[in-house]
């Protein structure tokens, strides 16, 4: 892989973690807010927001 320069790495690693803070947070609302039953597709949207945060970070991490 090529070297990320630190002005890419920086706006990743924000990036990766404004999607997994938004995805935790969606999660959490939807978890202990919403009092009617909530379709699959719609619990999807947090959980991928979550998983494309985590995705980002774990590269990041992964390739210094």
């Amino acid at each position: 892989m090529t070297q990320r320069t630190r002005t890419r790495k920086a706006i990743s690693i924000i990036l990766g973690l404004a999607l997994a803070g938004a995805g935790l947070l969606g999660f959490g609302y939807m978890q202990f807010h919403v009092v009617e039953p909530i379709s699959i597709k719609l619990w999807l949207i947090p959980i991928t927001i979550l998983a494309a945060g985590v995705a980002i970070l774990w590269d990041d991490f992964k390739n210094p």
